[in-house]
């Protein structure tokens, strides 16, 4: 949720907006379709986002279909599904008490990412799935996004330039940081501002929250002075985004209002390029040389002895290789009480194939889901436990 904005004012005019639409068109008709739907506001912004929401429910009604006791991965079966959910896509009819909540939240998301692209940016890829963007997403949301649409198209075009086929949130969050401080993709607001007050008068000053005033110190008294195939509904609605321009932004730099919570000895100097979890190893560089001395973990020369100590020195699965204490002090420190989330995260990185996979999920993923601090020694311990299974 956008700090800089007035939830109440705001909340206030999406209703009144909201009304006004619903009380327009379902005076004349009752029910809506899909083309109705594409020209329902003057606002292609609203317009898609309703749409959005309607192909994630059609998907989610093709996948209702599936049962245990039939053959859905049959060819036949498949394709006729498929011909079945696309001439049902075209015959859409939306009474307005099915609309009334699809259109509130688009008009909300519309202002939101009008009046505060980097809080709306930022909630859009803290909740991807797996908190990673992928390049089906990141066509996704180019494919919905009208207003700042270079800023989706910038995000898409550095994810291509990336060479991988997904990268962890937190690196697609600072690239935005670095798109946002460049402005270049920022759309004027006046024009959309005229198309909102088409349908309800829009006052931006009323939503935007002033700046809070700049205290100035007063000095007590005088001091030294100091220096300062059959296409859906959904896939025919717009045209070809891919070749539209997108402006190409410089190399991302780190920063901490980035959304990026690893402390700046985990990311400095790392390689961007991080290879999906099926994929080979990669090649180690200078930059994973100086990240993998950060957390060196000092094991034993091979001998006779299959210990370290009380701890093997080779660990077959890292669940089963916690102490109950520490087990507590993981969930406690690292996870916010949460064992579902600690016992989730350590089966994920149980399956990693490498210690550079394992050691990706830690810093790029793990570390900015749960604002870690890296240099606590719960993280040393977690990563010399990691460290021991793939040694």
């Amino acid at each position: 949720m956008s700090n800089t904005l007035n939830q109440a004012a705001l909340k206030q005019y999406v209703n009144q907006f909201t009304s006004k639409v619903l009380s327009d068109f379902y005076s004349r008709k009752s029910v809506i379709s899909g083309p109705e739907l594409l020209k329902l506001t003057p606002l292609k912004q609203v317009n898609l986002g309703i749409v959005s929401r309607l192909f994630d429910q059609w998907k989610a009604d093709a996948n209702a279909f599936r049962s245990p006791y039939f053959d859905f991965e049959n060819a036949e079966v498949k394709k006729a599904l498929e011909d079945f959910m696309n001439t049902v896509s075209q015959h859409m009819a939306v009474n307005r008490e099915g609309l009334e909540p699809l259109l509130t939240e688009s008009v909300q998301e519309a202002l939101m990412l009008l009046l505060d692209p980097e809080a709306y940016f930022d909630g859009k890829l803290r909740a991807m799935p797996d908190f990673v963007f992928t390049q089906e997403q990141a066509q996704r949301m180019v494919k919905y996004t009208h207003i700042h649409g270079g800023i989706a198209k910038s995000l898409a075009l550095r994810l291509t330039d990336n060479g991988s086929t997904f990268v962890y949130s937190n690196i697609a969050l600072r690239w935005l940081t670095d798109i946002l401080s460049n402005g270049s993709a920022l759309d004027a607001k006046e024009p959309y501002v005229q198309q909102f007050s088409e349908v309800v008068e829009l006052d931006i000053q009323k939503i935007v929250k002033a700046p809070a005033p700049v205290k100035v110190p007063v000095a007590a008294a005088p001091a030294a002075p100091v220096e300062k195939k059959e296409r859906s509904f959904f896939d025919s609605i717009l045209t070809d985004t891919s070749s539209a321009s997108a402006p190409r932004a410089a190399t991302p730099v780190a920063s901490a209002e980035a959304g990026a919570v690893a402390s700046p000895q985990i990311l400095r100097d790392r390689s961007e390029s991080i290879p999906a979890p099926s994929g080979p190893m990669r090649t180690t560089t200078a930059a994973d040389d100086s990240l993998n001395n950060r957390f060196k973990v000092e094991i034993p020369k091979a001998s006779d002895e299959n210990t370290y100590g009380n701890v093997p020195i080779k660990v077959e699965s890292i669940a089963k290789s916690i102490p109950l204490g520490q087990r507590f002090m993981f969930v406690s420190q690292l996870f916010k009480g949460s064992t579902d989330a600690f016992e989730d995260a350590i089966r994920e990185l149980d399956q990693a194939s490498s210690f550079d996979e394992a050691h990706d999920m830690i810093v790029y993923k793990f570390a900015s889901i749960y604002r870690w601090n890296t240099d606590s020694e719960a993280i040393n311990d977690l990563l010399t436990i990691v460290k021991r299974k793939f040694s």
